[in-house]
């Protein structure tokens, strides 16, 4: 949410502390790996709007086939701010563990019972997903993946989530995170 309303002065400091996390390796490797999951919709969001924004046209010659110059300014700026947001996922996902992660969500999610939301479905959906994904067999070609047979229904009987204590450090993280989005807000 902070990198989105950030004003644009400040994503480059905003930048410079998600590149200190990149020094890491495990950062840099979970960035990498979430930045070229996403290539073709940062190029599908810099084309949309640099061809359907209203502006200035870059090469006024083409008239109608030339993207805008604000367009492509506010594509890049959408661009940038999802490369931001993917780099401080990547820092949590390299950081904290799957149990951890999805627990987290759990307790979270706490706010969302008086709606009728069942976090522990919620949260046995999610941990069944991501141990799916990380031991689904990778086919050579997307094609080769739509043509393979659906895997058999054997998997865990259960699933067990570990509950976590609240920590002192857990209220500082929190109170700085908050005092961090009053700031960049502000």
């Amino acid at each position: 949410m902070v990198v989105e309303r950030a004003a644009p002065s400040l994503l480059p400091f905003l930048a410079v502390a998600l590149a200190t996390a990149f020094l890491f390796a495990p950062v840099r490797h979970e960035t990498w790996r979430l930045l070229r999951r996403t290539r073709w919709l940062m190029a599908v969001l810099l084309i949309t709007y640099a061809y359907t924004l209203p502006g200035t046209p870059l090469w006024p010659s083409l008239e109608w086939a030339s993207p805008t110059v604000e367009g492509l300014r506010l594509g890049a700026l959408r661009v940038v701010r999802l490369g931001l947001m993917l780099a401080g996922l990547a820092v949590l996902l390299a950081s904290t563990a799957r149990p951890r992660l999805i627990y987290g969500l759990y307790g979270l999610a706490r706010p969302l019972v008086w709606f009728g939301f069942d976090r522990r479905a919620f949260a046995v959906r999610l941990g069944l997903t991501l141990d799916y994904v990380e031991h689904a067999p990778k086919p050579a070609r997307w094609l080769d993946a739509l043509r393979a047979p659906l895997p058999d229904a054997a998997g865990p009987a259960t699933y067990t989530l570990y509950t976590e204590r609240w920590q002192g450090c857990d209220s500082a993280v929190i109170l700085a995170g908050l005092i961090g989005v009053w700031i960049v807000l502000a």
